[in-house]
């Protein structure tokens, strides 16, 4: 039922006159602008109806006092609040006749805004204040603001004490349904507060709630639940909620967005992991499955609401985490785009969720699965055949070059330069470059179906897969093509070479790719993949260290024998040139030279750069030739220390300990991080695929499209079931099941089997028939790909095991019981802090009390002073 009237309308309701009662104004341009808090202005003395209303404004925070974060804002801030109040008590003690207090409460300032909206607009009114008001015009309590906002709204919004909602819901219990111009009622502001004592919080929430305000949404289809879960608040106030109206928990706003949804795009805030604690055990773990109306999981409103956090915030990334193992521990479905929204996290979380029991056990059941299984082997036999038959092609068609084109002329052929037949393996590389083509291309148009088109552009594997494509058709196209190289003879050696170059890189693309390929089978290949980058990237800074300081011992080197009869300007391996040039440009003194040192590798500035580089890798050569210059000797020496042997042991240091984080501490990640990627590829190209065959197959009966789409809208969509039916699945585990059983220890119960009983001679020849299916069965499913297996030889074969507890995840236990610890302290220290507070208020109320009955005494030896006064004086007249 909508509580939402007009300002009219509930002064009509309340029995409230027309203006005869209320004055209106416009009060601000008497408070100083120099001063942000207002406080040197005083109207104590002011008579007028403005002048509550002129304190009152003080106090109330204005747009730019939001952005306050000072320690010493906050406490002027305070001292200008606590002074509002002092203000406003001797306002009211000056003034304690009804007609002047009700004049003031009613008068409408800013906004059509009453004393008490400013009085519960400003944060923690104190309830005598609050009370006298009221009692001066219990009307007000009933008026509303040009937001359509009651007093109720600000208090519940500035976060005002219990008894204050007493007196304002007792004053008008109707205010607790009424709506502002948004739909909002004062539960709404109330619930989005995360108050520092829940207990206190969760008895407000259920005075607000109980009349009915729990099931009444604002314009955008929010219940008070969707603001508390937004915000944050403690299980103790979701739980009065949710007793209030069972089916928020579950309810949707405009946007299709549940509870769950808004509470994990807040994960950062301190409150959310108890929020989705509490969803999980109140609304069930399927909440965790539902979508809102743009097909969103909570988990991608997840990954949108970290995009900002930095791995540094610590605090933020310990709720963000928590959240998320709370959302896995309740087993959502293993859809493709909840695959394809775990590859969507930052790298700081996406480390927390591959580790995830939930998380493993869907990367394993899905890698055994025929589809996943199929395609990873036929990956690494094509990778292999691009291998071999590129090797053979690319030999042959440099030999055949060689022998139309010879580079040496004349030269005597032996049997091992004439080519062989290279055209089939011509057709073997354009078809596995096909096929990883149309693989690509299935991978690009299920990431643009699933909206994760970015987790495929960012991927460096599909870069690779992309380049070995081109390599390989580019270079079969060549070969294939009869003559290609230029016929100019110029040219041809060019070409030739060019030819050769390429060739020799894309076989090491090749070899890189199977590396890649490898990581996604065992852990050990996926963690020393894993170690080389992350070795390298902590070895930038060493690296570049290390090229400035060849740099330097090159161009050193470089000097010293600059110009020196080491370095002749002549062919040094020409004794005959040499002779026949002496006197000009070479002497005899030089070919001496050049006989004793040879050629000289630091009489060019490469040459020395190339050479002090040889020689740090351990290539030292002969240390005689630097016998001629004591300086060479010297800087000889110095290289020899600080490169060979302090350089290359801060290398071995670096490596070795980056290499062993990787293994001990990331392994589990690494390797499933992985395989996360493999199968969203895989689930991916499944689910297009199985789209297109259920919506366009001719043998589709409506029947089965109705249960894909059941499938589709719970977000289970089962690879294995699309492709095969389940009863060969479970006839071929059965039959494995059978036929390995044979060889148990006792397969009788009896286990008494002699050769004179029938049954041993039946037992022997099972297991000869067994000794013979057994490996027809494995060459069988081996020629098709795996899909004739039965699933246990998958799961031997790719299931990964539980891995064992790495030393970090031993160092973050300690530190999450670390952290259990901190969070009680912290909130004892709070308590404690609050309780400082209270007394603190307390002590400033006591202090206005007994300044206020100061000055009323102060004010009647006043009087009685002027009464003695003029008794004095008519005394003395009398006289």
């Amino acid at each position: 039922m909508s509580h939402h009237h007009t300002s009219d309308s509930r002064r009509n309701a309340a029995g409230i006159g027309g203006g005869g009662r209320t004055s209106r104004g416009r009060i601000g341009a008497n408070v100083s602008s120099s001063n942000p808090y207002g406080s040197t202005f005083n109207n104590e003395d002011d008579g007028s109806p403005e002048g509550l209303y002129a304190i009152l404004e003080q106090g109330v925070t204005r747009p730019e006092e939001n952005m306050i974060s000072t320690p010493e804002d906050m406490k002027r801030r305070r001292e200008c609040i606590e002074a509002t109040w002092d203000q406003v008590r001797r306002w009211l003690h000056r003034h304690e006749s009804q007609q002047e207090r009700s004049a003031a409460a009613y008068f409408r300032g800013q906004g059509d805004a009453s004393p008490l909206h400013l009085i519960c607009k400003i944060n923690n009114p104190p309830t005598d204040v609050v009370n006298e008001i009221v009692e001066a015009a219990p009307e007000t309590v009933a008026w509303v603001d040009n937001h359509g906002w009651l007093p109720l709204h600000h208090a519940c919004a500035n976060g005002a004490s219990t008894d204050v909602l007493k007196i304002l819901t007792n004053a008008y219990p109707e205010g607790k349904t009424a709506q502002d111009n948004n739909s909002r009622t004062p539960l709404h502001f109330y619930a989005f507060r995360n108050s520092e004592n829940p207990i206190a919080m969760a008895a407000n929430v259920g005075m607000l709630c109980d009349t009915g305000a729990a099931e009444i949404s604002d314009h955008g289809g929010m219940l008070p639940i969707h603001y508390a879960c937004a915000y944050g608040t403690s299980p103790a106030v979701l739980k009065v909620l949710a007793d209030a109206y069972p089916g928020s928990v579950n309810a949707k706003e405009n946007k299709g967005r549940t509870p769950m949804h808004l509470a994990m795009v807040n994960s950062p805030r301190d409150a959310s992991p108890g929020v989705v604690a509490f969803l999980l055990e109140c609304a069930s773990t399927d909440a965790v499955n539902v979508r809102d109306k743009e097909g969103n999981l909570p988990l991608h409103l997840l990954t949108l609401g970290v995009k900002s956090i930095d791995a540094t915030e610590s605090e933020n990334v310990n709720n963000v985490s928590e959240c998320l193992k709370l959302y896995l521990a309740a087993k959502p479905y293993a859809s493709p785009d909840f695959l394809a929204a775990l590859q969507d996290l930052p790298g700081w979380l996406l480390d927390v969720a591959v580790v995830d029991p939930h998380v493993r056990d869907i990367l394993n059941k899905k890698i055994i699965q025929r589809f996943p299984t199929s395609i990873l082997m036929l990956d690494g036999i094509m990778y292999f055949a691009l291998i071999l038959c590129f090797e053979h092609a690319t030999t042959n068609f440099i030999k055949q070059m060689e022998l139309e084109y010879p580079l040496v002329p004349d030269l005597p052929e032996s049997e091992d330069d004439v080519p062989n037949g290279y055209f089939p393996s011509l057709i073997i590389l354009f078809i596995a470059a096909t096929y990883f083509f149309l693989r690509e291309l299935a991978q690009v148009v299920a990431s643009l179906a699933l909206g994760a088109f970015t987790s495929w552009l960012y991927d460096t594997t599909n870069w690779l897969d992309a380049l070995v494509i081109v390599l390989v058709t580019y270079y079969s196209a060549i070969m294939t093509i009869e003559n290609p190289l230029l016929q100019d003879e110029g040219d041809m050696n060019t070409e030739f070479e060019a030819f050769r170059a390429g060739a020799a890189v894309t076989k090491g693309v090749l070899w890189v790719a199977v590396i890649y390929f490898l990581k996604n089978t065992r852990v050990d290949f996926a963690v020393f993949l894993n170690g080389v980058f992350y070795v390298c990237k902590r070895l930038v800074a060493f690296l570049l260290a290390v090229l400035v300081i060849l740099i330097l011992f090159g161009q050193m080197f470089w000097v010293i024998y600059l110009e020196t009869p080491v370095c002749p300007k002549c062919n040094p391996y020409n004794e005959s040139e040499c002779a026949l040039d002496a006197g000009e440009d070479c002497t005899n003194d030089v070919c001496e030279a050049t006989v004793l040192y040879g050629n000289f590798s630091h009489c060019e500035v490469g040459e020395s750069f190339l050479k002090v580089y040889t020689m740090m890798a351990g290539e030292i050569g002969s240390e005689t030739r630097y016998y001629g210059e004591l300086s060479a000797q010297i800087i000889y020496v110095l290289y020899g220390f600080v490169v060979v042997i302090l350089l290359s042991n801060v290398l071995i240091a670096i490596v070795t300990d980056s290499y062993e984080i990787v293994q001990n501490d990331r392994a589990a990640i690494v390797f499933w991080s992985n395989r996360l990627d493999f199968i969203s590829e895989m689930d991916g190209i499944a689910s297009v695929v199985q789209r297109r065959i259920l919506c366009f197959g001719k043998n589709q009966t409506d029947g089965s499209r109705s249960v894909y789409k059941q499938e589709q809208a719970s977000g289970a969509v089962s690879v294995e079931s699309s492709f095969y039916p389940d009863g060969s699945r479970e006839w071929f585990r059965e039959a494995w099941k059978s036929i390995i059983g044979l060889f148990d220890e006792n397969p009788y119960d009896d286990g008494d089997l002699r050769p004179e009983n029938i049954e041993f001679w039946v037992t022997i020849l099972y297991k000869a028939l067994a000794l013979l299916i057994i490996p027809l069965w494995l060459l069988i499913g081996f020629a098709s790909v795996g899909i004739l297996w039965p699933p246990q030889v998958r799961e031997w074969l790719f299931v990964q095991k539980e891995t064992v507890a790495s030393r970090s995840e031993l160092e973050r236990k300690k530190l999450e019981k670390l952290r259990v610890i901190q969070n009680d302290m912290k909130i004892l220290k709070t308590e404690i802090r609050k309780e400082m507070e209270s007394d603190r208020e307390a002590m400033f109320r006591m202090k206005a009390e007994v300044d206020a009955v100061q000055s009323e005494f102060l004010s009647d030896l006043q009087q009685v002073k002027e009464l003695m006064t003029t008794l004095l004086d008519l005394g003395a007249v009398s006289n």
